[in-house]
């Protein structure tokens, strides 16, 4: 494949889906692909506490848990 021809598709996908593009390169120098992705977003401070003191007592994963939650409503919702 000609070196124009490739850039050409690099360029296309870059168009069509930046995070596969940037997935790909990642994992060209890891050679491992990262399926999580971290969120920034504000809640209650008290629903925070309550809910980090929860997951402490019970011995559970926040994210996991948050992640379990939306699972559901997108479930729920479609």
């Amino acid at each position: 494949m000609s070196s124009n021809k490739f850039m050409a598709i690099a360029k296309n996908i870059v168009k069509k889906d930046k995070q596969l593009f940037d997935n790909l390169l990642e994992f060209e120098a890891t050679k491992k692909i990262r399926t999580k992705t971290r969120l920034n977003f504000t809640v209650d401070k008290a629903i925070a506490s309550t809910f980090k003191k929860l997951c402490r007592e019970k011995g559970y994963n926040m994210s996991a848990k948050m992640e379990q939650a939306m699972k559901e409503m997108i479930v729920r919702e479609k």
